[in-house]
Parts: structure tokens; sequence; C-alpha cells
């Protein structure tokens, strides 16, 4: 397990034993997994896994531009994390399709995995955390790492994608109550959009110098 606030983005390769099965046969979602370690030590003082609530509606818009694969802007006009309407072009900076790009770097907080203090419970219509947490070593702040990535696996009923993002707390440690997963689209501009926001986990305790990993494993299942 990964607890240093790297500098780089990583590719695993998942191994069927390593899937986790929350989904229901026939089901397309996310598994949540949550893990607090002291990196002194390499003890892990909490561990959670659980059913993410997952997607909210930008997600299906997005997914929806690709699918449709217009040169065009899309038809959809999807709201940003900072509340406001954008188009996306579906082919981005002339053939490059990152309107899915979640793969920030370390200290980045426009998209990846973000982490916030808000248990508010979630809504369909979510377009952003409500209370993100800032990237930092101030109280109240977390160090953010690049994202890593598991590459896509599968066993006999489960096919599997792992993003994984790493935060580190500082002084008098922090209370993470929601999670998210932002994303990069492009309008001409770099823009950011929020596919899934959990709230509902009753909040995670990370004390001061422990490290937070969170794991969003999506999953197909037959």
């Amino acid at each position: 397990m990964r607890t240093e606030i790297g500098l780089k983005h990583d590719l695993k390769v998942i191994k069927p034993e390593e899937i986790k099965h929350l989904l229901e046969p026939g089901e397309l979602g996310v598994v949540l997994e949550l893990t607090v370690t002291d990196p002194k030590t390499g003890k892990v003082t909490e561990h959670r896994v659980m059913k993410s609530k997952s997607f909210v509606q930008q997600f299906l818009q997005l997914l929806f531009a690709k699918m449709i694969c217009s040169t065009s802007l899309s038809t959809v006009s999807i709201r940003d994390t900072g509340n406001v309407l954008r188009n996306v072009y579906l082919f981005d900076r002339g053939t490059a399709l990152y309107s899915l790009d979640c793969n920030g770097l370390a200290t980045v907080v426009t998209h990846g995995i973000i982490v916030g203090t808000n248990n508010t419970a979630p809504i369909i219509t979510h377009y952003a955390l409500l209370t993100p947490i800032a990237h930092g070593v101030a109280g109240g702040q977390m160090q953010y790492s690049a994202m890593t990535f598991g590459a896509p696996g599968a066993d006999a009923t489960t096919s599997q994608v792992t993003l994984t993002r790493n935060f580190t707390a500082n002084a008098g440690g922090i209370t993470v109550n929601e999670i998210g997963l932002y994303v990069r689209g492009w309008d001409g501009a770099d823009r950011y959009f929020m596919t899934i926001r959990d709230a509902n986990f009753g909040g995670i305790v990370v004390p001061a110098g422990q490290t937070l990993t969170v794991n969003y494993r999506e999953q197909g299942v037959i």
C-alpha cells in the first residue's frame, strides 16, 4: 500500500483475488475502500469497505458525450464544479478524448479523488463536494498525492478498475465526511466535473501525521 505523497502517477495490475464483491449481478457501480495508516509504523488504524452510493448526473452526461462521438460541441449542457453549465467538446484539443480524465498530480485539487468535511446526504444533482478539504500542511488541510490506477482486471463474475489517492492529515488531524471523483473536460478551456459523491459512511477520522488511502473500485458484475 502506498502512503507517501507521490509526485508521479502509477499503474498497477489487479489480481483476481483482490477484487471485492459487494455488487449484485447485472449491476454497474463502485466499491469504496477507506484505509487509515500510520506511515511511521505501517500499522493500519482503520479499514472499511462499502458499496458507494456512486454516480451523480454528470457521469452519464459525460459518458453520453463520448458515446455519440461528434466533432462539434456536445448537445448536453453539463454543470461543472463551479456551478456553471458547459458544453464540452467531444474531441478535446483536436484528437485527445479526455472528458473523463481524473489523472490528477500531487497537490492538484481540480480533478482526481477529492475529500471534504460535509456529511449532507448525496443527491443526484450535486455538482461538487459541499466542503472540500484544501491541499496543504495547515490545520484543516490535507496533503493530496498523485492519483494511481489499477489496470482493468476480472475474475469469474466481476470486471474492475481501481482509482486510488492518498491524503495525509496535518496538525490536529481531520475527519473526512465526503468523498468525490472529479474529472476534466474541455470547452475551449479546461473544465472540471464531479461524477461521484459519497457522504453517508459515518465519517472517518484521520489523526495528525496519518494517511487516508481512498480506493474507488469501479465494477461491472454478471
